[in-house]
Order: structure tokens, then sequence, then C-alpha cells
């Protein structure tokens, strides 16, 4: 039997290590409920969805009504730990194209991590989204090859986003280079079947202004419409941050901020852009105008947001 001065040493060492993980743990965003809303700009009719964990921090979503009942904010919270502790290869695997034996032929889409909004009386468009972490960037070279998040916000679902599947070595679409390329083709990490879903044209209504279809599909998300007004597309200034529109099935799919880490890494109040918005959407609702990039220096961490709804 042990002794009772060893039991009573144990006990103190047991309820020292219990009060050390207990302090550990309250420190760490990753077991926070909710961030302080009193300090934060989206006040207090605010919902928030579950916490992740990526890099060296964690995300979130968050969605806030107004007095109304009208959409606010529907955003991502992140605490300033997830711009460090990144993964450093092309892409978590998931999507990428190999060949009978396993081996890479095509690495795509960095890496992904999957949120859900919260349940809130509110209706917004959105069922999840999607944060992809792309260390080397991605096409087209000299403009979005920098280490960037691409932050999807779909109007589909998770298991009809992963539909969009990715091809293997054998079955991959080749499609001709670009105007001003070398002559021939080049590959796409989907079948031509999924190509042809990706992209088919939008009704005209749906197509935003400005942007077109430059058949860059990905699986795991869809085809991709650029805006060739865009600063970076122009060489006028250096991408920092962007924004993109998806589609799959003739219809639009997805809502992107495209933001790099250097950006980020600037901490900047607010930054705000509006959105090029189409004359009809594919279903009634409110839909954002407006994105917002924002550091929030009482909570070290950054908020970005689809605001200033109107209704379609």
């Amino acid at each position: 039997m042990k002794s009772t001065y060893t039991m009573r040493s144990m006990a103190r060492i047991g309820i020292a290590l219990l009060a050390l993980v207990t302090t550990l743990f309250a420190g760490s965003s990753l077991f926070a409920q909710s961030p302080d809303i009193q300090t934060l700009p989206f006040g207090s009719n605010t919902s928030w969805g579950e916490l992740a964990g990526f890099g060296d921090g964690a995300i979130q979503t968050f969605v806030t009504a107004d007095s109304s009942g009208k959409p606010e904010y529907v955003g991502l919270y992140f605490t300033a730990g997830l711009l460090s502790g990144l993964p450093e290869t092309p892409s978590d695997g998931h999507w990428d194209v190999v060949d009978a034996s396993g081996n890479v032929i095509i690495p795509c889409c960095g890496h992904e991590v999957v949120l859900y909004f919260p349940d809130t009386a509110v209706a917004i468009p959105f069922k999840h989204a999607v944060i992809n972490w792309n260390p080397f960037g991605h096409p087209p070279a000299d403009v979005y090859d920098k280490p960037h998040f691409d932050m999807h916000f779909y109007t589909i679902t998770n298991d009809e986003r992963t539909a969009i599947a990715t091809a293997t070595a054998d079955t991959m679409c080749f499609v001709p280079n670009p105007p001003g390329a070398p002559a021939g083709e080049h590959p796409v990490p989907v079948t031509c079947d999924t190509l042809a879903q990706a992209a088919l044209p939008l009704p005209e209504g749906q197509l935003p202004p400005g942007y077109i279809d430059v058949a860059e599909i990905a699986p795991g998300m869809g085809n991709h419409l650029v805006n060739m007004a865009a600063h970076e597309l122009m060489g006028t200034e250096q991408f920092t941050h962007t924004w993109i529109y998806g589609a799959f099935g003739g219809r639009l799919t997805f809502y992107e901020p495209m933001i790099t880490n250097a950006f980020l890494e600037e901490r900047n109040p607010e930054t705000c852009a509006a959105i090029s918005m189409p004359e009809e959407m594919p279903e009634p609702g409110y839909y954002p105008s407006q994105y917002c990039i924002r550091y929030l220096s009482d909570q070290d961490a950054f908020a970005v947001t689809l605001e200033s709804f109107v209704a379609y």
C-alpha cells in the first residue's frame, strides 16, 4: 500500500497538471465556443459555426442578422495563428490526378478545410464553405502563383460539390491551349464529361458583368469565372485579393474571395470591395454585393465577410 504522504503528493501533482491543462486549453481558441461578440463589429445577433483547426490557428463560420431578419454578415472568423504552421506541400492529395501505380500526375487544389454554417433563422443562400490553402498558388502563372487562400462560399451541398470528381491519368480531358500560349493542348484534372457539365453556359441574366468563362475547371469545385478587368489581370497591380465566381451545370454555385497570405500579414483594419452582381440569381434570396477583410487587433484575429446583401 502507498503511504499517505505519497498519495497526497500524487494528488497534488495531479491537481497541478489538471490546472495547467485547463489554463492552456482556456487560452486556446480551439476550445473557445465563440469569440467575444462584445468586441466584434458584427452585433449580438450572431450565430457561430463549429471551430476547425488549421495551421497554428482555428477558423469558424458565422452569420449575423439585422433587426429585420435579413442577413447582414456571412463570414469566416479565424485567429492569426492560421497564417503560420501551414502545410508546405502542393496539395493534401484528395483531388490529385494519379496514374495506375498511384503516382501523382497533377497535384490539385491545395489543402482544404470544410466548414458548415450555423443553424439560424435568417435565410442565407450558402450551404457550406471550403477554405483551400495554396502554398504555391495556382495558374495563371505570374498572376495567382502566390501563396494564398481560396475562400469558397457554396450554394450547393458538400455532397454535390464532392461529386465533381477528379480524373485519373487515363481519363483526364485535354483542351486547346489559350490564345497567346504555345500551340497544342493541356490537360485538366477532370474527365471530358465533367468538363462539359462544368462549362455549360449560364443563362444570360446570371453572368456577372465583366466576368468570362476561362475553362479553369477543378474537381471538388467546378468552373471558375474571372473578371478580366481585375487589376491583377490587367497588369496594373499585383494580386493581393480578388473576387471569383464559380459555376457548374449551367448555374452559379460558389462565391469566392481569394486573398494572399502576404496581404493578411499586413493586418489592415478594413479593406472592402464591391462585387459585380448579375441581373438574376439561380434561386430567390439575399446575395452579397460586397466583401470585406478585417484584422481585429483586440482579438488578434481576422474576419472575411460577405455583406451588403440585396434581394433577388
